[in-house]
């Protein structure tokens, strides 16, 4: 799907991939830590963030075994989709994640 996007904005997206691109509980939290965090973080990073929102708890206490777990969906199951649809950049020599549209959470609502 051809779509065009700008950091910072959202070129809307059909209502059937917001739906299906929020239905995940841990996209969503994935979506909202980019944005907490400037736009862009390594996956490692973005993971235990992640993680942590999950638990509830800071990034430095996320159980090890959690944090793998959760970084190995990410790069799985979630970039896959984020990336197809423009709304993340993966940087692959960098191992960084760029947020490449803003407000996704808010279109979905």
């Amino acid at each position: 799907m051809a779509t065009e996007h700008t950091r910072g904005t959202v070129g809307r997206l059909p209502e059937r991939v917001v739906s299906d691109l929020l239905s995940s509980d841990r996209r969503r939290r994935l979506l909202g830590c980019l944005e907490d965090h400037g736009g862009c973080l390594p996956v490692t990073d973005l993971a235990a963030a992640v993680a942590a929102r999950e638990a509830g708890t800071d990034a430095e206490t996320v159980d090890p075994e959690r944090h793998r777990a959760v970084r190995a969906e990410i790069y799985e199951r979630h970039l896959p989709k984020l990336t197809a649809t423009g709304v993340v950049e993966f940087d692959s020599m960098r191992g960084t994640v760029t947020l490449s549209r803003t407000g996704l959470v808010d279109q979905g609502r």
